[in-house]
């Protein structure tokens, strides 16, 4: 069963399906629905949690003794499958003997990248989605970017002009993560009335210096801004979950729009919603890095995550050495 983002609430409401895969490459809106399926599963009584991270050399296996094992702290488990590429390297026979044989103690919940239509064909995605629910998350485009930022002011019980909302949209340019940031500040600044004043105001210290100004330093090269910018988000009391969601969007981006090549650049960009004025940068990072060097990134990405949710390493050393490795400094000195 396919669901779209605004249908998951109402659906877990009234039901908990066994498997879940969450596929997209904004990972705000990718972080809010699975943090729906996590409650959820706390509010029918799952509060064990498994989480795995399939990336390249895991062994599939590990995920089917994962699910045939009996929990010794709980009934019930919610297992967390992260695919980084969104390939199984299997392809995909275990999810698929999961999907054929489910634990009914257990709910899965898979998230990927965006899967292209040749991925939605495969064996174990038409067994998912048949078997459970899948949630398929698309970017907000800049014609649905002013309603977006309008519903989420309401939801944050404040108000604003279309013409702030305008001008809002224009300030954050797609970038959600920032654009929550802002909501928030505004409100706890106090405000119920946003009119263009306070946005102006609002954004002008965040327009240098937010996570995707961080991005674009890392995919045009620019170590030296990229250190004062992240050294400066650190200072500022920002969160690592939000600029690490930033530089992976960036790096998933970069990874799909290698495989369009030179040829059909344009043809990527537009497929991806990348307007114009956000195009140098990647251009400028595809001419420098190589996919052995995006998927050490999306690597590195994956060990900050780990470390921001209390593995015991420094999530802000773990950033630095991403935006090193983004930027391709140690790559070309090497």
């Amino acid at each position: 069963m396919k669901l779209k983002t605004e249908q998951l609430g109402g659906h877990l409401k009234k039901q908990l399906a066994s498997i879940y895969i969450v596929s997209g490459d904004e990972p705000l809106l990718v972080q809010e629905a699975c943090d729906l399926i996590r409650r959820a599963c706390k509010h029918y009584g799952i509060e064990e949690r498994e989480l795995m991270h399939a990336e390249a050399g895991f062994d599939w296996n590990e995920l089917l003794d994962q699910t045939n094992a009996m929990s010794l702290f709980a009934s019930r488990r919610l297992i967390e499958v992260r695919i980084p590429n969104g390939k199984p390297s299997d392809k995909g026979k275990a999810l698929l003997e999961v999907t054929q044989n489910p634990n009914p103690d257990n709910v899965m919940l898979i998230v990927t990248p965006r899967l292209d239509a040749a991925s939605q064909k495969t064996k174990w995605f038409k067994a998912i989605e048949a078997a459970g629910v899948f949630i398929p998350i698309w970017p907000i485009d800049r014609n649905q970017l002013p309603g977006w930022l309008q519903r989420r002011i309401q939801a944050a019980g404040m108000s604003a002009s279309q013409d702030a909302v305008a001008l809002f949209a224009q300030r954050i340019e797609g970038n959600l993560l920032a654009g929550v940031q802002e909501i928030e500040k505004m409100r706890m600044m106090g405000s119920q009335q946003i009119s263009v004043e306070l946005i102006e105001e609002a954004t002008a210290d965040s327009a240098r210096y937010d996570a995707f100004a961080l991005a674009d330093s890392c995919l045009l090269g620019n170590i030296g801004d990229a250190s004062r910018i992240l050294n400066h988000l650190k200072a500022e009391g920002h969160e690592a979950i939000m600029i690490l969601g930033a530089l992976i969007l960036k790096i998933r981006h970069l990874i799909s729009l290698q495989a369009y090549g030179p040829q059909r650049l344009t043809e990527g960009f537009k497929s991806h919603n990348i307007w114009l004025k956000q195009q140098p940068p990647f251009k400028s990072a595809l001419s420098r890095l190589s996919q052995a060097d995006l998927y050490r990134c999306l690597q590195t990405a994956e060990q900050t995550d780990r470390a921001i949710k209390g593995d015991g390493n420094n999530p802000w050393l773990l950033l630095n050495q991403l935006t090193e490795q983004l930027t391709g400094v140690r790559m070309l000195a090497s």
